[in-house]
């Protein structure tokens, strides 16, 4: 089977974007598999992981030697870092907008004038609604409402209506967010990565703390050995974790060297086998 998953690998290799680096190689050929699901959705996973690493060989020397020697050491891991980030959810009261409709407008924005009981008209106070006013012995036109006994609205402007002051445009603030949408949650955002790796210290690193409270290396060694590893999944995940699970550390919550694994829809590798049992 290797023998054929290294030709393979040859006839591929020139279609990947770039091969410079194992997590290089494995994106690009993330990106071949998409497009080509058909075929590659036959291929067994751990098959997939071995074309990885053939393709970065014959990317980097043009020979199969330095996949073989990777391949001969490498094991599996799922390793978490706690960002130290409260998780928000959308809030239940707004469902996530941070507004509500306003209850004393019905969500219109306007209300009814109470001085004119929405006609926009008033009597006029200068005929008391008559139309006309004395003028010596004989009554004349009002000109103040030019002979209609009535006026505009001085309130409303003649409108009927006015703003309502307990909203904008009929929709108020969320109180239970303070119009956020969010709500902080008792859990915290942490980010889950399922590692290969073929470097004996990250290796013995994550077999002796895995599950444990210890933490597994810093997040400054984590970058700094970002390539004696390849990230094959990553999850952004939440969880009410344990006190002592330090921001911006690395914990092993799992290790293996021979790990069950499967292709997800989207065409990149899994494992079913993680868990974050020990620090929840």
């Amino acid at each position: 089977m290797n023998d054929k998953i290294k030709r393979l690998a040859k006839n591929i290799t020139e279609l990947l974007i770039n091969t410079s680096t194992p997590q290089d190689t494995y994106f690009s050929l993330k990106q071949l598999m998409m497009k080509q699901k058909d075929y590659f959705q036959h291929i067994l996973p751990e098959n997939i992981v071995k074309l990885v690493f053939y393709c970065y060989s014959l990317g980097k020397t043009n020979s199969y030697t330095l996949g073989d020697k990777m391949l001969n050491k490498i094991a599996f891991a799922v390793v978490i870092r706690n960002t130290g980030d409260i998780h928000q959810e959308d809030c239940d009261n707004c469902s996530g907008n941070g507004e509500l409709s306003c209850e004393e407008c019905d969500g219109d924005g306007k209300i009814d004038c109470g001085e004119c009981d929405t006609s926009g008209k008033m009597e006029c106070p200068q005929c008391n609604g008559t139309g006309e006013i004395e003028d010596g012995e004989d009554m004349i036109e009002c000109d103040e409402c030019n002979g209609g006994g009535n006026v505009t609205c001085g309130e409303c402007g003649g409108d009927g209506r006015l703003d309502c002051g307990n909203c904008s445009y009929g929709q108020e603030t969320c109180d239970q967010c303070d119009g956020n949408g969010q709500i902080d949650t008792d859990s915290f955002d942490y980010e889950r990565y399922f590692i290969v790796t073929w470097d004996q210290p990250i290796k013995e690193r994550c077999e002796l703390t895995e599950g444990d409270t210890e933490i597994t290396m810093s997040e400054y060694d984590f970058d700094r050995l970002r390539d004696d590893f390849i990230k094959l999944k990553i999850d952004e995940k939440w969880d009410e974790l344990s006190e002592w699970v330090e921001s911006n550390e690395i914990y092993c919550t799992y290790y293996n060297d021979n790990p069950k694994m499967y292709l997800t829809t989207e065409m990149y590798l899994d494992t079913s086998e993680d868990n974050i049992d020990a620090y929840t």
